[in-house]
This record gives C-alpha cells, structure tokens and sequence, in this order.
C-alpha cells in the first residue's frame, strides 16, 4: 500500500474481465490495487523511455 493519500475509482468491466483481473492479482500475490498500480508504474516508465511526459 502506498503512504500517499488515495482515491476510490469505479471501473465498468464485464463479469468475464472482474474475474480474471482478480485471478492475475491471486496469481502475482498482490490486490487488484496493487496490480492496477504496478501496470501504471510500468506503463509510466515505458512511455517515459519513448519521451512522453505525463500531466
């Protein structure tokens, strides 16, 4: 978890995508919070290698 203050998001995906995106977090031994923050982190490095600049 991280120390920074958080907000709650709402995502509308199909019953199909909760239950995989659940059993990848089981998979990799962190929460669906977690998981959706280390895809952001890795996604944030990689468009930074390519010279994009987040606002």
């Amino acid at each position: 978890m991280t120390d920074k203050p958080t907000v709650n998001i709402t995502l509308s995906i199909t019953p199909e995508e909760r239950k995989a995106l659940k059993q990848v977090a089981l998979d990799n031994d962190v929460s669906v919070s977690a998981l959706i923050r280390l895809w952001l982190k890795d996604y944030l490095e990689e468009k930074k290698s390519e010279g994009y600049k987040a606002k």
